[in-house]
């Protein structure tokens, strides 16, 4: 089946309207299915430690439990890389899960975080780092 322009047009004006979003990622890490997009952005430098490098972000809520998103992004395993850190905490202010992948020649990086709010939200931070100079796609 297609779409006449004229019809694609009111499918996206409608799909604006009504609050629906396209699924989202950053880099080869999905959004969670159901979050909301809080912020997107991209910058240069050193960021979650790991050297200069360009990077994309996105901040994100959830309202599933903090178990079952952080059990989605722990699950995520793509091939060739490793987690170069993985820590969870608990304090007064809710549970953090940190979890951050190298690949095999240390030029890509991700950065996981999430953390549990007090009025059960969950804020989910995505990063994608790389080297050499060239934007993450």
């Amino acid at each position: 089946m297609t779409l006449s322009r004229a019809a694609r047009g009111a499918l996206l004006i409608a799909f604006l309207l009504t609050g629906c979003r396209a699924r989202g990622e950053v880099g080869i890490l999905p959004y969670y299915p159901g979050a909301q997009v809080v912020t997107i952005g991209e910058s240069q430098g050193k960021a979650f430690g790991f050297g200069p490098a360009a990077w994309r972000r996105a901040d994100l809520t959830a309202r599933d439990p903090y178990e079952r998103v952080r059990d989605f992004y722990a699950s995520i395993s793509p091939t060739g890389w490793t987690s170069t850190l993985v820590n969870e905490t608990t304090k007064e202010t809710g549970r953090r899960y940190d979890r951050y992948l190298a690949d095999g020649r240390r030029r890509e990086f991700y950065a996981i975080q999430i953390w549990e709010q007090a009025e059960g939200t969950v804020h989910i931070t995505l990063a994608w780092g790389k080297r050499a100079g060239s934007a993450p796609r």
